[in-house]
Formats: structure tokens, sequence, C-alpha cells
């Protein structure tokens, strides 16, 4: 399956507000047209900007949508007014305007077991800016959750968040601006690549033949504070990776938990979310080259962040893999944890990620306590599986 980009000729809808002088024989013009002249508008000013955006919203799908009254994004742009009308939307505007450049099929690759995709940073960044602009269709598998304007609207449950991640998306669209594309770090186009990889393993340990695991050197690492700094390269490493706990739906979202942090403060991942399947429980995501803006400092309603400089905006690797969503012990005591049915899908999980690349001699992951949180995973039994795939 492909997903139809708002570029194909085959995406039509109707001319709600007389923008266009012709239309079909359908009473429906092409979308792409329509887009190009709603993009043609002055946006100097914050009201202006939300007239653009609804325009593009209820052109498409008849409503603002998530977005709402735009309450959020009006905070985000006035905060930034010295350059987002100055530099930011007319690079928004210029990086969207490529995408038939860039997909001239106006389709993208649905990823299957296997499958790699590797886009140009400009290809990437050409769909962020369409993320921005809330111009995609949802994928058939998301109920939303697939562009920016969960991030738009008044009365978010997490504000300082998303914030937070809306400053990432700014300070990403400024390195694209027009006064800093000649600088040193965009000078080599490494681009992003997305790899869904299927279990391809052993059946040995993966089947509980626990004798046969050679175990590697463990470290435990004590930290004050959760931090984004494990996604950076500087930290983990040309050959590291660091484990986020995704949902099987993974994503960006609109509070603080790892997944959510890890994915907002990168933007060049976000567009994973357009061609990622639910995960099945021998899949995983893996994403190289998305680059972190900030470095993040806590976690869900105890945040804060710094940017980072140019330099330290680096993408490392991060392997999205979701963990079983567990209950409390039963009547007896037992955890659902050590259940065997219920260990062998989690080292088969961690498995999957952990050979999805070839490192050096010894490449090392970097883990928090994967799906101990909301998925009430046990942290001791949880860091021995992981130990038992690594």
């Amino acid at each position: 399956p492909n997903l139809l980009l708002p570029c194909s000729p085959s995406w039509r809808c109707l001319d709600r507000f007389s923008l266009l002088d012709e239309e079909g024989e359908d009473g429906q013009v092409a979308f792409w047209a329509l887009l190009q002249r709603i993009l043609q508008q002055p946006v100097n000013s914050p009201a202006q900007l939300i007239d653009v955006l609804d325009t593009i919203a209820n052109t498409s799908c008849g409503s603002s949508g998530a977005a709402s009254d735009f309450g959020t994004l009006r905070e985000a742009v006035e905060h930034h007014s010295d350059t987002f009308f100055s530099r930011l939307w007319p690079t928004i505007v210029q990086l969207s305007l490529m995408l038939p450049d860039h997909f001239p099929g106006g389709i993208i690759p649905v990823l299957r077991p296997g499958d790699k995709l590797s886009l140009t940073r400009d290809m990437v960044a050409c769909l962020v800016a369409h993320q921005f602009l809330c111009t995609l269709r949802s994928p058939p598998w998301r109920e939303g959750y697939h562009d920016f304007g969960i991030w738009y609207g008044s009365g978010q449950r997490h504000p300082q968040a998303v914030r937070m991640y809306l400053a990432a998306v700014f300070q990403y669209f400024e390195e694209f601006s027009a006064d800093s594309r000649t600088s040193p770090e965009n000078s080599v186009d490494t681009g992003v690549e997305f790899f869904l990889h299927a279990f391809d393993g052993p059946g040995g340990p993966i089947m509980g033949n626990w004798d046969q695991v050679r175990l590697r050197s463990f470290n435990v690492v004590h930290v004050q504070k959760f931090s984004t700094e494990q996604q950076e390269v500087a930290y983990q490493g040309y050959d590291g990776a660091v484990v986020v706990s995704a949902n099987k739906d993974i994503g960006f979202g609109q509070t603080a938990t790892q997944e959510e942090l890890y994915m907002g403060n990168c933007p060049e991942a976000c567009p994973a979310v357009l061609f990622t399947p639910t995960l099945r429980h021998d899949h995983i995501l893996a994403i190289h080259g998305a680059r972190p803006m900030l470095r993040i400092l806590g976690q869900r309603r105890d945040i804060a962040w710094e940017e980072l400089g140019p330099g330290a905006r680096q993408g490392g690797r991060m392997l999205l893999m979701d963990a079983l969503e567990l209950d409390e012990a039963d009547e007896c005591g037992i955890l659902p944890d050590l259940k065997q049915a219920n260990i062998l899908r989690e080292i088969r999980k961690a498995y999957t990620a952990f050979s999805s690349w070839t490192g050096g001699d010894a490449p090392t992951v970097w883990t928090g306590l994967w799906g101990c949180g909301a998925f009430n995973g046990d942290p001791a039994v949880k860091v021995i599986i992981m130990w038992i795939a690594a």
C-alpha cells in the first residue's frame, strides 16, 4: 500500500471558498492547485497565519480538527515573532511546495517488514513542512496524531511540553531558512533512514534455552534526572543506539512520555507516523539520522529544555520498540512478567531491536526501564530480558 500525498493528481476536493476559477465536471478541483493558491496569501501576523491554516484544514477535512482555536500556536508564534514571519514561514512554504519534486509519483510507500526508507534531509523537511501545515491525510491504521495540529489548540493537557515541541519545530525550520542553508552543518546531506525490522533470529535462546546465552558486559548508570542526551551522537556513539519505549502505533504526542519526548525533539523523525504501520510482536522501527534540536531534562510534569548547538545536533539511532501492557500480579502473587509467553515475547522484541543494525566491535545500547511506566512492567525482569537479548 502507498500513502497518497497532497500533490497526487487523484487527490481532489471541493473548492469551499471559491479560490480557483474553474472546477471539474465532478464539481471538484485538484487539492494541490488549491493548496498552492492558499499559500500565496500574505502571512505577516498570527491572525493571517491562522486564517491560512484554518482554510487548509477546512478545505481538506471540513473542519479545523485537532487545531481547534489555534491558541497555543498563536502564543508560540508571538513568542518567536522576530523570526517567524520573516524567515520561518517563507521557509515552510518553500519546503512544502517542493513536494512534487521530491515525490513525483504523489505517493510515499508504507513500510513492510524488512523495508528501509532512506530520505534526503530535503525530502524529510518537505514532509515536516506538510505536517506543520496539516495537509496530510491520516493513515488508515491511525486515528489522527499524524500532524502537528494536535499542538495548536488551547487547553492542552501538558502546555509546557507542547510549547517545547513547537520550539523544536521552529528551531528545525530555522536551520532551513535562507540565512543558514549555507552553513557547514548542512553542506553534507547524510539523510534519515527508517527501517521496519522483523525478527530473524536464532531459535535457541529465544525459545527459552537460557543456558545457551552468553551474557555481555552490562553497566548500570544512575542518573539524577531523565535526559534526552542519550539520543545525541556524542553520547551514544556512532555505533550505538537508544531504546525508545514506544506504543505499537509509534509517534509524537501531547504529553511528555519518553517516546513523545524523543520523537517531538526530532522533527525529522516525525514523518515516520505516515508510513510505519502498527508494530506487530516481532517488529520494531529503527530511525537513524534524525537530529535532536533540544536537550530535554525531566519527564512528564517536570521538564525543562535548552537548545543544542549546531555541532551537537547530529542524529543518532533510535530503536522504537513496544512492550507488553501488563496487569498487576494475580491473587497468587505471580507477576505477569514471569509468564513464559510474556518472557519470550519481550526477549524476541528486544532481540529484534538490538539486531537491527551492524555496529562496531562492541556497539552499545542505552536504555531506561523499558515498558515499566504506564505499561506496568517489572524493572528487574525487564532489565534481565534486555540483557539476555543483548
